[in-house]
């Protein structure tokens, strides 16, 4: 342990340093608050009674012919005419094909022919038969490009659909569009130099969370029903959160990762990273869930029914991670206001888990995924030929800072870190190593703890959304999500209302391995109770000001 308090020491040092630097960039951001104004416009809330159905009863209306496919099709893709100009989420579609595969659908079930009796049945039998659905611009989409933000990838094209997206094809779902990411998904500010910078549909001016901003941005401003996301350290939850809508990390290798740029060349990063959906409503996470994971779907039981009356809850009392911002006190008060709820409604034991490796969830989880990926979790994907010249990241930051770099300056610091880490002493991989063990501990602390009927309520976030750029005064507040990744453990993003300035509030919902059923039917509850997805952004409305 000797070396660990070391090693912390020198990391709080670093971690001051830091905070100093980033007063300087702290009053920048203020002086640009006071300049350019300190809010932005709030979308509208959507006017077409179908941008507001749930998959579920699009898919039930079609198939009783009360509403059209092509119908349903063109009211998502003129919404998004209408939001994205001042979302920047979609930066790819494809509305004419989209149009063209609802017409065929149309047809077929309007079809009296007998010879179209089979394909009609065949239709008939699709779970998510018509629904729009996005789709994260890093899974490989036949047609589109699939860049991760990255611009020596800009002109990458997918030759064929990522297996997850193949497998929402199959049940019936149609793809309108692919929406933006961070750099490599390697932040919780969706922004890159390829497509630009993702806003908030609650406030232009704040973030739309990372790495899946434009799914979580574009699904908020009821432009898509639901969309894929891909989440290593909390980049499907943190958009669910930020833009107030449902999010679910699923347990590892239930749902494919194949087709995801950056993937993993581990089997431990891949377990730590999960496709997810993201939703609206909380009735739509389990199609979607079963969908996506395809053959592996009935490993998760997700048809079962769900038994909440012996239901168990752990909360983390004063156990937050180190390094990170403070807890605000109305996402405090919304989890205690569920705790209640669960405790009035289901007879529910909520007890303190008093897990205190909790506290370390930073260098965990650094610990673990660096360790999966030889400590080459960026450098490896930076060069898009094989026999490029090895980018210099300290180059590359001198460049940045004259405003000439391709990349982003969170891919340049991890770049950075990766590149002095190797020459340090050799102290340093038995640190991460007793940090990698602390990991394995955890894992098997909570999973004995949760069981089949225990979920752990845990803050998605310590804040609700920032300003855009202030992300790099707290870079390890994504610490919160990132944890149950290494955990393998299913999580539900749930949302519960608007706080003071009207933007979302939630929690996570986390349950044991395979247990996803679980922190969804919870999820579910916790919808009907706090009201789920604000259709109306109740907020400041509207066009104010440009974004």
């Amino acid at each position: 342990m000797g070396l660990i308090k070391i090693f912390l020491s020198l990391f709080s040092l670093v971690f001051k340093a830091l905070e100093s630097v980033g007063i300087l960039w702290d009053f920048r951001l203020r002086l640009s608050e006071y300049i350019y104004g300190k809010h932005g416009a709030t979308v509208r809330g959507p006017s077409n009674r179908v941008l507001k159905l749930p998959a579920c009863v699009i898919v039930q209306r079609i198939k009783q012919r009360e509403l059209t496919c092509e119908g349903i099709i063109q009211a998502f893709i003129d919404r998004i005419h209408e939001v994205n100009p001042l979302l920047n989420a979609v930066v790819g579609d494809r509305f004419e094909e989209a149009l063209d595969e609802a017409k065929h659908i149309d047809k077929i079930l309007d079809s009296c022919d007998e010879s179209n009796e089979e394909e009609r049945s065949v239709l008939l039998n699709k779970p998510l038969l018509g629904v729009p659905i996005t789709v994260k611009e890093s899974l490989a989409c036949k047609g589109f490009p699939n860049s991760a933000g990255l611009v020596d990838r800009k002109d990458t094209i997918a030759s064929k659909d990522a297996r997850v997206v193949e497998n929402l094809r199959n049940a019936g779902a149609i793809p309108i569009a692919v929406t933006n990411c961070s750099e490599l998904c390697m932040w919780w500010e969706t922004a890159n130099n390829v497509y630009g910078r993702t806003n908030n549909p609650y406030d232009t001016s704040k973030i739309a969370g990372g790495s899946s901003g434009g799914e979580g941005a574009i699904i908020s401003a009821a432009g898509s029903v639901c969309g894929i996301g891909s989440d290593v350290g909390g980049s499907v939850r943190m958009p669910a959160f930020f833009n107030g809508i449902f999010g679910h990390k699923p347990s590892p290798s239930i749902v494919p990762n194949q087709g995801h740029f950056p993937q993993g060349i581990s089997k431990a990063f891949d377990e730590y990273l999960s496709m997810g959906p993201l939703c609206r409503y909380a009735d739509d996470l389990i199609p979607m869930l079963k969908a996506m994971a395809g053959p592996r779907a009935y490993e998760l039981h997700l048809d079962e029914k769900v038994d909440l009356s012996s239901l168990k809850v752990y909360t983390l009392d004063m156990e937050y991670p180190l390094l990170t911002s403070p807890v605000d006190p109305e996402l405090l008060k919304g989890l205690k206001q569920v705790c209640t709820f669960l405790q009035e409604r289901f007879d529910a034991t909520v007890q303190d888990a008093h897990m205190t490796l909790f506290r370390y969830s930073p260098l965990i989880w650094s610990a673990m995924v660096l360790s999966a990926e030889n400590n080459r979790i960026i450098s490896q994907f930076l060069n898009s030929e094989p026999e490029a010249v090895a980018m210099n990241p300290f180059v590359e930051m001198f460049k940045y800072f004259l405003g000439y770099s391709k990349y982003h300056y969170v891919t340049l610091a991890v770049a950075g870190f990766e590149h002095l880490r190797a020459p340090l002493p050799n102290c340093l991989p038995d640190v991460a190593s007793n940090f990698v063990q602390m990991g394995i501990k955890l894992r098997e602390q909570i999973q004995t703890l949760l069981g089949d009927d225990g979920i752990l309520l845990y803050p998605p976030h310590p804040n609700t959304a920032l300003t855009h750029h202030r992300p790099s005064l707290a870079p390890l507040n994504f610490s919160y999500t990132s944890i149950f990744n290494v955990l393998h453990l299913p999580v539900t993003q749930c949302p519960l209302g608007l706080d003071k300035n009207g933007l979302p509030l939630g929690i996570q919902i986390v349950a044991g391995r395979n247990n996803d059923r679980l922190s969804i039917a919870v999820a579910r509850e916790l919808e009907r109770q706090f009201g789920g997805w604000s259709a109306w952004y109740p907020g400041k409305i509207s066009d104010k000001k440009k974004a």
